[in-house]
């Protein structure tokens, strides 16, 4: 069984360059778009489709290994002002899509300052999805081993653990393109997760 171990997962990341970092975190960033695009939708169009063009100008980036004339530094603003504030109503659907966009600025810190700790923090961002979704379905609150045990069972925070686990599988092998692909291909959770997630306070 997959758990999240921050340590371990600094350790690794600080083994590889700071643009197989960026991919890591753009990665578990890019699963997390259709959660942003879906609250977007309901909840805020003025910037629906923007954090999706904001992640293919990061992966533009990481596959050319040029950060390009992009203003990141204003881009990373621009997104840490779409982040839903608490005010903000939507329950689940909205708590996705902080991690999301919280996951998102992570990536584009990974562009600025070359620093492990921002591609960790965008992967703690999914884990933290998946736990507060897996939290919002089952009822249980990890206020003891072993209900946390049971949590971290849950399918949702095994599948992206297993994700997280294959992103750096993959960039050992050098093989971004392959990172890409899986993680466009393999969200976070499908339109049917979010469905129900949405319908959840």
């Amino acid at each position: 069984m997959y758990s999240y171990d921050k340590q371990g997962l600094l350790a690794a990341l600080a083994a590889f360059p700071p643009a197989a970092r960026l991919a890591y975190a753009a990665a578990a960033a890019t699963r997390l778009m259709p959660a942003c695009e879906r609250f977007a939708a309901a909840l805020a169009p003025s910037t629906q489709g923007r954090a999706r063009e904001i992640v293919a100008e990061l992966w533009q980036c990481i596959l050319a290994d040029d950060p390009g004339a992009q203003p990141w530094p204003d881009i990373l603003d621009e997104v840490i002002g779409m982040i839903p504030g608490k005010e903000v109503q939507g329950g689940q659907l909205t708590l996705m899509a902080e991690e999301g966009l919280a996951a998102l600025a992570y990536a584009i810190r990974c562009l600025l300052v070359d620093d492990p700790r921002q591609a960790e923090a965008a992967a703690g961002r999914e884990y933290d999805a998946v736990d507060q979704a897996a939290i919002a379905l089952t009822g249980i609150r990890p206020t003891t081993p072993k209900k946390e045990a049971r949590l971290l069972a849950h399918p949702l925070i095994q599948r992206a653990l297993g994700r997280q686990h294959q992103d750096l599988a993959l960039l050992r092998q050098d093989d971004v393109a392959a990172l890409l692909r899986q993680s466009v291909a393999n969200p976070t959770f499908s339109e049917q997760e979010l469905t129900g997630l949405a319908s959840v306070k």
